[in-house]
């Protein structure tokens, strides 16, 4: 599981791909958008680190402002508004964590 700690320092070397979209939804992307970062195995979506990053540092201030937040075992979801979150997903990185 990644914890609050892990999330709050992590880098966009961690993180493969960062869902953006609606919260009560599966992550299929129906109800929202996916980027890759560079570092994703083999990306499915457009490569965008800058944004990755953006929405990185967005989600950890929320994190410290005791947003609603879920830790999962290889993601995190952070609530950004009504049913609106940003979704980063630590696995399929290219240093071959998972």
């Amino acid at each position: 599981m990644v914890t609050k700690e892990e999330f709050l320092s992590a880098t966009i070397n961690q993180i493969s791909q960062v869902y953006l979209g609606a919260r009560e939804c599966c992550r299929c992307g129906c109800g929202g958008t996916y980027i890759s970062t560079s570092y994703m195995i083999k990306p499915r979506n457009v490569i965008n680190d800058k944004l990755a990053q953006m929405r990185l540092r967005k989600a950890q201030r929320l994190v410290n402002s005791r947003a609603d937040v879920d830790f999962g075992s290889h993601y995190v979801d952070v609530q950004t508004g009504e049913n609106r979150t940003l979704t980063f997903y630590f696995d399929e990185v290219k240093n071959g964590k998972s």
